[in-house]
């Protein structure tokens, strides 16, 4: 099947949907990041699992039967120059009557604090706002994940509300604040 109108880009990153030929990639990219993906465990339970290629194979599989769907769709992030996966950003909670949907993003420890991630979503909420007609959209992310939160302020979202105690922690029972970012084209 061809994705290729799905494709967003500028000079030095790609953003495609995930194929099941990313799922090596994928796998890698999770191994490399476990470490860091596992310090927000009620936003990001998948990651406690332990990884492995099938599980990535499988996710791509679904990605895709979501998307055909309309009910998720996934972009795998990639640096031109060298192809390496940079990270994952989606669109999921989708409102097809009202126009808005909720993001997710996370990326490759690998590349951490080199602005790949800055560039990938603003690339993304822009594409989603004049190519597919967005009119607002949600983010929300645990409250001590500081560079999420700063990730989402750079791409222009504002700080709605923090939701207090709202989801439960897998690992230790507590409850963790989420924050609820959200922009809206203008």
């Amino acid at each position: 099947m061809d994705f290729s109108q799905f494709q967003i880009e500028n000079e030095q990153i790609v953003l495609n949907i995930i194929q099941v030929s990313d799922a090596e990639d994928l796998y890698s990219a999770i191994t490399n990041s476990l470490t860091e993906l596992r310090k927000f465990p009620a936003s990001l339970v998948w990651a406690l699992e332990e990884p492995n290629l099938h599980a990535s194979m499988a996710f791509c599989q679904s990605r895709l039967v979501a998307l055909l769907n309309k009910e998720n769709f996934v972009f795998i992030i990639r640096l031109k120059e060298t192809d390496d996966l940079l990270g994952v950003v989606d669109i999921h909670e989708i409102d097809w009557l009202e126009n808005t949907a909720s993001i997710g993003f996370w990326g490759n420890s690998k590349f951490k604090q080199k602005g790949y991630m800055s560039q990938a979503l603003i690339l993304f909420v822009s594409s989603l706002f004049s190519k597919w007609n967005f009119v607002g959209l949600n983010a929300y992310v645990d409250a001590e994940n500081i560079l999420a939160r700063k990730l989402c302020e750079k791409a222009g979202f504002l700080l709605k509300n923090i939701q207090y105690q709202s989801v439960r922690n897998p690992v230790d029972g507590g409850f963790r604040d989420i924050c609820h970012y959200q922009i809206e084209n203008k």
